[in-house]
């Protein structure tokens, strides 16, 4: 903003200062002068202005029309025109080029074209009869195979080929095979070693005795029950491209759907059986590539002791490492979700269907968008929900929803409000700024070791909250577990609120603060291993005002029936703190001993182990520090007060 504010206030005195050794008087004339129209050009203020030639650009930026090219602003290269060898296709050089550096007055700056050099084609004259000109090579036009677009049919392209540039090194020309773009096919040669073009579609190739015609079966036999489909009027099929059985008469009990009922199909030869419901087959075929059919019964023709059953279609997850891992119909894509900030970029996939239309990840759609309500199946078991593409759209902005960290624009991360990152997203996550390492952070991953993240807010997806804050790295203060504090501090927290039988966790701040670990010493109970305590261990409760200070304490073994203790985790299993001077479990003092624990309402040992309108009568209890007392602790009964 303040270059942009500086280039403002230049241009407004370069409009009212007069020219160097001008009239100042002819300079405010032309100032005042506003009827006479002025064209302007307005150059981009990092290129310098030379006395002559191109101007140059260090920091790469040029005027509209003019790019920065090894320094100097020159014309754009259009198609086929070059400054650099770079700017041509592969094999090709850029030809009767005449570049100046910026700044040259004496030299006048002439775009190249690109072409092929030497020994190397660069149109069909130059090639010999029934030879084309293809990629520098001339390339025989003769026989099954294409190299180029225009051998092929009106609506059909040249799939497959392998036109090796002129010059290329350990490369193997082949030719492809006209056939039609994108999902649909013409001819098998399109569909790979594995498929078959049915239907104007790609699809694994059957294996006996299924067939999808009649020419794959014996003599005597007919394909009963297959079902085609054109490409891409999937929706308009009753199935997807189905193969069916080769059977003889005496074996089918139907060959198509026209031996069958309205609304049924004839499944396989086997016999006529009700359309299958939406996501619901009886053969593997019905649900489409990728899937596979659960459940399904399906009885052999004649049999009346079977009764059929429709199954379920289920996703198969197949992960890849390329489309080669794939099958006929499928391609490899890499889910957004399991891209990680900081993280190397994944390579393993999952099998999805081949479309023209959509997105299956950020890859598909380009640099500045995303691909957004694609669904790929990534569960081990498989999935019932199909595999869906999305559409492309652009990135998602700040605080707004998101579902991987690709989605979300430049500058953004994808973050659940949980405060981790979206390595997986939930349906919490939404973009928020990237953190700076040491300083901003959303989780005390984003600090540095020995720091944590303070003061974080974030407000999820959809959230009714408002409030985002990004939180600041600092030396860690309150803790909620050793994790918080670093390998040299541990989290010590008012253990004694929790562990009272009168309290809840939901009355008591679970929080700690980090003390620096004491040679010696303990500040939690759970230092102390099995059997034993963290005997006068003082912790002041977060946001109370205590009058001593924190302390740690030592380990000690708890106390036996009738000993002393100063903690709810002082005594042994089995047993409990009682004050017996205040007569109650809820606040200890240094009259507390060990007594065991009690039947509610019927046994006690203090007035808080009887009911509402009750107290406790006939206990026996020796204060701790009384010598003169001895015996061991004896509960009394529950009795009701007086009136």
């Amino acid at each position: 903003m303040v270059r942009w504010l500086n280039l403002l206030a230049f241009v407004a005195l370069v409009a009212v200062a007069p020219a160097c050794g001008g009239d100042p008087a002819a300079a405010s004339d032309a100032a005042a002068d506003t009827s006479t129209p002025v064209d302007t050009v307005v150059a981009d203020d990092t290129a310098d202005t030379a006395q002559g030639g191109a101007p140059c650009c260090p920091l790469g930026n040029c005027p509209s029309g003019l790019t920065c090219t090894q320094g100097a602003c020159l014309p754009a290269a259009g198609a086929g025109q070059c400054w650099l060898d770079g700017q041509c296709l592969p094999g090709q050089v850029c030809q009767g080029v005449s570049m100046c550096g910026c700044g040259d007055a004496s030299c006048e700056p002439t775009l190249g074209t690109c072409g092929y050099p030497a020994g190397c084609c660069n149109g069909d004259g130059e090639c010999g009869q029934g030879e084309l000109c293809v990629a520098g090579q001339c390339r025989s036009s003769e026989g099954a195979g294409c190299w180029r677009d225009d051998q092929c049919a009106a609506g059909e392209a040249c799939e497959g080929q392998s036109a090796c540039p002129c010059g290329a090194v350990g490369c193997a020309p082949a030719p492809g095979f006209c056939g039609l773009p994108g999902v649909c096919c013409a001819s098998d040669a399109e569909c790979g070693a594995d498929g078959v073009c049915a239907g104007g579609g790609c699809v694994p190739a059957p294996s006996a005795p299924h067939c999808l015609g009649d020419g794959a079966c014996g003599e005597g036999e007919a394909c009963s029950g297959a079902a085609l489909c054109a490409c891409g009027e999937a929706d308009g099929c009753a199935v997807p491209t189905t193969p069916g059985r080769c059977l003889a008469e005496g074996d089918r009990c139907c060959v198509s759907d026209g031996d069958c009922g309205t609304g049924e199909l004839c499944v396989e030869g086997r016999g006529c059986l009700p359309a299958p419901n939406a996501d619901h087959c009886w053969v593997d075929g019905h649900c489409g590539v990728g899937r596979v059919c659960d459940g399904a019964t399906v009885c052999e023709c004649g049999d009346a002791d079977c009764a059929p059953s429709q199954g379920q279609c289920r996703t198969v997850m197949t992960p890849c490492q390329g489309d080669a891992d794939c099958g006929t119909g499928l391609r490899c894509a890499v889910p957004d979700a399991a891209v990680c900030p900081g993280e190397e970029a994944p390579t393993t996939g999952v099998c999805v269907p081949r479309v023209d239309a959509g997105c299956w990840n950020q890859a598909d759609c380009g640099p500045y968008v995303r691909c957004s309500g694609e669904h790929l199946c990534t569960d081990p078991a498989g999935c019932f929900a199909p595999n869906e593409p999305g559409v492309c759209r652009d990135k998602v902005r700040i605080k707004d929803c998101c579902s991987s960290h690709d989605e979300c624009g430049a500058g953004l991360e994808c973050r659940n409000q949980n405060a981790t990152m979206t390595c997986p997203p939930d349906n919490s996550a939404v973009c928020l700024p990237q953190p700076i390492l040491g300083e901003s952070c959303w989780v005390n991953a984003d600090c540095p070791q020995g720091d944590v993240c303070n003061r974080v807010i974030i407000c999820g997806c959809n959230g009714k909250c408002r409030w985002y804050n990004q939180g600041q790295c600092e030396k860690p203060l309150y803790c909620q577990s050793d994790l918080d504090c670093g390998s040299d501090a541990t989290c010590a927290r008012d253990s004694e609120c929790i562990a009272s039988p009168c309290t809840t966790q939901a009355t008591c701040d679970p929080g700690g603060r980090c003390q620096a670990k004491v040679e010696g010493a303990c500040w939690t109970h759970d230092e102390c291993g099995a059997g034993n305590y963290c005997e006068g261990l003082r912790v002041c409760p977060i946001n109370t005002e205590c009058p001593s200070p924190d302390m740690p304490g030592a380990c000690a073994p708890r106390g036996a029936l009738g000993g002393c203790c100063t903690s709810y985790r002082g005594c042994e299993a089995g047993l409990r703190c009682v004050s017996v001077g205040a007569r109650t479990g809820c606040l200890l003092d240094i009259t507390s001993v060990c007594v065991p624990a009690v039947t509610l309402g019927l046994d006690c040992y203090a007035d808080d182990d009887c009911g509402p309108g009750q107290h406790c009568e006939g206990q026996f209890m020796c204060p701790c520090g009384v010598d003169t007392c001895t015996g061991p602790p004896t509960a009394g009964t529950c009795v009701g007060d007086q009136p």
